[in-house]
C-alpha cells in the first residue's frame, strides 16, 4: 500500500467538497457592475431629487436613488412561464446567471471614496472622521460607533440623520459588511473606535476568531490602527487578515423591488404585514432588516415607532436562540448580524413578546406544531398592536420552501392578512402562482437570484455561535447588549429542586422521539433544554392535535389527569407519559410559551436538583415561581462548544508546551473531550484539534416507555 505524504494526504469528503465549491464559485460581470458605488455614479443625478441635506427627508426622496426603469421586468418576471430547469434549490444561486467564473484571488471594490486629501477630516487612534459626497460608500470591518454629524446616511437600510447619538455598528467578517452611503447631498460622520464585545468570546471558542479588525504586525511598533476596533476598507485587498470579505449588497433589481414595498401609501398601515420567504441563504433575513430599519429612520410624516418581527426560522432565528419561534418588538434600527443581539434580557432597542419553541431546527419535525406556534404569535400581535397602532409586521419564514413547505407556507397565507409577499428566487411557479391565487388584493413581489458569496463559517458553527451569543449574555448596559466571555462552568449554575413540595419544575417532555425513563437523565446532562410556562391544563396535547383553527380538548375532558400522566425516573426525574393514543404531543401554544433556554450542568441526586446555566434574568426566575414549569427537550444541536471552553480557555502557549514534552498525560481530566491529530487522520490539515466525544444518535431511543 502507498503511504501518503504530508502534501498527499487525502481530504476528508467534507473537506473536498468545500474546497471543489470555493473552486466553481461563479459571478458575473453584471453583478460586480451593479455594486452600490457604480450604481450610484451612474444615478449621481436622481440621487439630488428633494432637499438636499434635509434632516427630514420624504421616505419617496430617500428611495428615489434608484431607478424604476426596470419595473415592468419585475412584473413580467413574476409572472413568466420560461422553465428554469438549471437551478438548484439547495444554495446554488450562481446558476441563475450567466458569466464568467470568479477567482478567489480577485480584489473586490468595497468604497469609492476619493482619495484620503479630499475626504478624511481627521484620523486619530480614537476616531476616523469622514466628508462624503452623495453616492459616495465606506465600508469598515470590526466594531465601531457610528455618529452622523451632519446630513444623513443609509447604513442595513436605515437612514441615520445628524444628532450626537452614536449607533453601534456590528461588521464582522462572518457575514457582509455594512456599506456607509452618503444620501442626499454632502454628509459628514465620525467612525469611532470602542471597546469590542464580542471580541473576548474568542478566548473561549476558535469560532469567534479573525472575524473582527485585527492588524499584522509588521514591525515591532505598534501603529495607529493597531488599537482600532475597526479597520476601513477600500478594497478586499486593504483587509489586515486578507480574509475573503465582500460588502453587502442590495443589487438594482432588488431595490426596485423594494421600493414598491416601502413607498406604498399603506405602508404604514396598521394591517400592513409583510411576508419574506424563500430558500435558505437566499437572504431573508437580509431583507427583512433592510425593510425594518428604513421603517424605522424614514421621516417623521411617515416612519413607525415600532415594528414587529415574527420570526418564523427556528433553524436561524434573528433574535433568539435555535429552535425557538417569537415575536419581537423593534424600537432602534438592527445594525448587525443576529448573534449580536440575543433576546436572553429585554432592551430598549427590543423585547421578545412572546415566544415558543420547537425544539428542533426545521419545521418539517413537526409542521402542525409549527403552524399553531405561528397562529398563536400572529394573535399576541395584534393584541399588542392596540398598544402600537400602524406598527408593521415582517415575517420572516423559514427557508424550507420545497416539498411539504408549500402546503406549510400556503396555511400562513391564508392565515395571515398579508398585505405584500416578497419572495426570494429562485423559487417553483406553481407555488408563486397559488399565492397569487389566495391573495389577489396582495402585491406580489419578485427578488432574482443575488450572488452568495463564500462564507467562512456554516451554517452548524452560526448557530452555535448564535448559542454562545445566547447563553454569554449580560443584561444590557447602556442600551447595548453585553457578553461575559467566562466558560459557563465558571458560572454558578441555578439549583431547581425537581421533586417534592418546593419543585421548581412539575415534568420533563420529550418532542419528537420517545424516550426510554431509564436513560433520561444521561440524555439531558449537558445539553439544551427549553423552558416552558404552562398557562392551562389545556396546554397538554390530546389524543389527536388538531388544527390551530380547531379548538382542542383538554385532559380533563380525556378522562385523564395530569397526576397521572407523571412518571419518575430512577433518579426520581418527573417525565411525562404518553397520553391514551401512546404519544408525547407537544404543549398546545394558546396555553403555554417559551420563557428561555438551559443547559443541564449536572444532576444531583441525592439533593434531587437540577443544576441549570441560563442567562434568565433573577426577576424572571422568580416570575416562574408557583407556576408550571416544563422542560422540554427534542433535537436541539448538542452544544459541543460547552465542554471545550475549559481547553481554550486556559494557557493556550502552556497547553502546547505541555503536548511537546510529554507532561500532559492524564486522559481522565477531560473524559469528554478528544484530542486528535488532523494530519494523522487523513484529513490533510497540519495543526491539532479539540473535539467533543458524542453519545450514539438513538442513545436510548429504543424500547421507551
Amino acid at each position: 500500500m502507498p503511504i501518503l505524504t504530508k502534501q498527499q494526504a487525502r481530504l476528508s469528503a467534507f473537506a473536498a467538497a468545500k474546497a471543489k465549491a470555493a473552486e466553481n464559485q461563479i459571478v458575473t460581470d453584471k453583478t460586480l457592475e451593479t455594486n452600490p458605488t457604480d450604481t450610484d455614479d451612474a444615478n449621481n443625478v436622481t440621487r439630488t431629487n428633494g432637499s438636499v441635506g434635509s434632516d427630514n427627508p420624504e421616505l419617496s426622496t430617500l428611495l428615489s436613488s434608484f431607478p424604476l426603469s426596470k419595473a415592468h421586468e419585475l412584473d413580467s418576471h413574476s409572472s413568466s412561464d420560461n422553465d428554469q430547469d438549471a437551478i438548484d434549490f439547495d444554495g446554488n444561486y450562481a446558476r441563475a446567471y450567466h458569466g464568467a467564473s470568479y477567482k478567489a484571488d480577485q480584489p473586490c471594490k468595497l468604497s469609492n471614496l476619493p482619495s484620503d486629501d479630499q475626504c478624511i477630516i481627521s484620523d486619530t487612534p480614537e476616531m476616523l472622521s469622514l466628508r462624503m459626497q452623495a453616492g459616495e460608500t465606506a465600508t469598515f470591518v470590526g466594531e465601531y460607533n457610528l455618529r452622523v454629524n451632519s446630513g444623513y446616511i443609509m447604513i442595513y437600510g436605515a437612514v441615520l440623520r445628524s444628532g450626537p447619538k452614536p449607533h453601534r455598528v456590528y461588521a464582522p467578517t462572518s457575514h457582509a459588511l455594512p456599506t456607509i452611503t452618503a444620501k442626499g447631498g454632502p454628509a459628514e460622520v465620525d467612525i469611532i473606535s470602542t471597546v469590542p464585545l464580542l471580541g473576548p468570546l474568542s478566548r473561549i471558542s476558535p469560532l469567534w476568531t479573525k472575524l473582527w479588525h485585527a492588524q499584522t504586525a509588521k514591525d515591532a511598533k505598534e501603529t495607529e490602527d493597531d488599537a482600532r476596533s475597526f479597520a476601513l476598507l477600500r478594497t478586499s485587498l486593504d483587509d489586515p487578515l486578507k480574509r475573503a470579505v465582500t460588502a453587502l449588497e442590495v443589487e438594482q433589481d432588488c431595490q426596485v423591488t423594494l421600493n414598491r414595498v416601502l413607498s406604498r401609501q399603506t405602508a404604514t398601515h396598521p394591517s400592513s404585514v409583510i411576508m419574506v420567504s424563500g430558500p435558505k441563504g437566499s437572504g431573508k433575513s437580509t431583507i427583512c432588516k433592510w425593510i425594518i430599519n428604513t421603517f424605522l429612520t424614514a421621516s417623521k410624516a411617515t416612519c413607525s415607532t415600532s415594528c414587529f418581527w415574527l420570526d418564523l426560522d427556528p433553524g436561524q432565528p434573528e433574535f433568539s436562540a435555535p429552535g425557538q419561534m417569537s415575536l419581537v418588538q423593534i424600537r432602534s434600527p438592527v445594525l448587525g448580524p443576529n448573534y449580536t443581539h440575543p433576546s436572553g434580557h429585554v432592551s430598549s432597542a427590543h423585547r421578545t413578546i412572546r415566544s415558543h419553541t420547537v425544539a428542533a431546527n426545521s419545521p418539517r419535525e413537526d409542521v402542525v406544531h409549527f403552524l399553531a406556534c405561528a397562529m398563536d404569535l400572529r394573535d399576541a400581535y395584534f393584541r399588542t398592536l392596540e398598544d402600537f397602532p400602524g406598527a408593521p409586521l415582517i415575517l420572516n419564514c423559514s427557508g424550507w420552501v420545497l416539498g411539504s413547505a408549500v402546503s406549510a407556507m400556503m396555511e400562513l397565507v391564508q392565515q395571515f392578512p398579508l398585505t405584500d409577499v416578497v419572495l426570494m428566487e429562485p423559487m417553483e411557479r406553481d407555488t408563486v402562482a397559488s399565492i397569487e391565487a389566495t391573495l389577489p388584493m396582495a402585491k406580489i413581489l419578485m427578488i432574482p437570484p443575488r450572488y452568495k458569496p463564500a462564507q467562512s463559517r456554516t451554517s452548524a458553527e452560526l448557530r452555535a455561535m448564535q448559542a454562545m451569543s445566547y447563553f454569554h449574555s449580560l443584561p444590557p448596559s447602556k442600551g447595548l447588549s453585553q457578553w461575559t466571555s467566562a466558560p459557563l462552568t465558571q458560572i454558578h449554575p441555578w439549583h431547581v429542586k425537581y421533586n417534592g413540595p418546593n419543585a421548581g419544575i412539575s415534568s420533563i417532555m420529550s418532542y419528537g422521539e420517545a424516550v426510554n425513563p431509564d436513560f433520561l437523565a444521561s440524555i439531558i446532562d449537558g445539553m439544551e433544554l427549553a423552558i416552558c410556562e404552562v398557562e392551562s391544563d389545556e396546554a397538554y396535547a390530546t389524543v389527536q392535535y388538531r388544527p390551530p383553527h380547531v379548538p382542542s380538548a383538554s385532559a380533563a375532558e380525556m378522562g385523564e389527569t395530569m397526576t397521572e400522566r407523571i412518571g419518575r425516573t430512577p433518579e426520581g426525574l418527573p417525565y411525562l407519559r404518553p397520553d391514551n393514543s401512546g404519544l408525547i404531543q407537544p404543549l398546545d401554544p394558546r396555553f403555554s410559551c417559551c420563557k428561555g433556554l438551559a443547559i443541564v450542568r449536572g444532576i444531583n441526586v441525592a439533593k434531587q436538583e437540577l443544576q441549570l446555566i441560563t442567562p434568565m434574568s433573577v426577576k424572571e426566575i422568580k416570575a416562574l415561581q408557583g407556576s408550571r414549569t416544563v422542560l422540554v427537550r427534542g433535537k436541539f444541536d448538542s452544544p459541543g462548544w460547552v465542554f471545550l471552553e475549559d481547553t481554550y480557555s486556559g494557557d493556550a502557549q502552556k497547553l502546547k508546551r505541555q503536548e511537546m514534552f510529554g507532561v500532559l498525560k492524564d486522559k481522565t481530566s477531560r473524559p469528554y473531550v478528544a484530542q486528535r491529530d488532523a494530519s494523522e487522520a487523513g484529513l490533510g490539515l497540519a495543526e491539532k484539534e479539540w473535539r467533543v466525544r458524542h453519545l450514539p444518535r438513538n442513545f436510548g431511543g429504543r424500547n421507551a416507555a
